[in-house]
């Protein structure tokens, strides 16, 4: 899907995004273009995203995202430095930059283990994103 700019779930995402309504999207449809986001998008867009998603989080909801996160990094028995750097991290004291971090790690190399933390922790959270992304996905293409 976001490989392609005029494709119609992505313009429905960024409806929801501009309407504050992103608390309806289901959570599995949510994660799924939160899926295609990160394998689709440029790069850089996809860091500057996730980066400002986690901005925005209150800070307990902000803890919880970098313990789910942490939970499957640890689970997915990764010995790369990479992911040993990572699992270290203190939830209650994770920065914004540190959880997209781990979001990233595991979307590139455990993808259904970051499907399963973005929908573990709601749908509001991970609609925002989606709807997030997609704005702003319209918005780099110029719509």
């Amino acid at each position: 899907m976001f490989n392609d700019p005029t494709h119609p779930d992505i313009a429905a995402l960024a409806a929801h995004h501009d309407a504050g309504t992103h608390d309806q999207i289901p959570a599995e449809q949510a994660a799924a273009a939160v899926q295609s986001f990160h394998e689709n998008a440029d790069p850089a867009l996809v860091q500057q995203v996730s980066e400002q998603h986690y901005e925005t989080m209150a800070p307990a909801q902000l803890q919880q995202a970098a313990a789910q996160m942490q939970d499957k990094i640890r689970s997915a028995g990764d010995a790369s430095p990479e992911a040993a750097q990572l699992a270290q991290i203190d939830p209650a004291s994770a920065t914004p930059q540190q959880v997209s971090a781990m979001h990233r790690f595991l979307s590139t190399n455990h993808p259904e283990l970051a499907r399963d933390a973005l929908i573990a922790g709601g749908a509001i959270a991970v609609g925002a994103l989606a709807a997030f992304a997609a704005r702003r996905y319209l918005s780099h293409h110029g719509r």
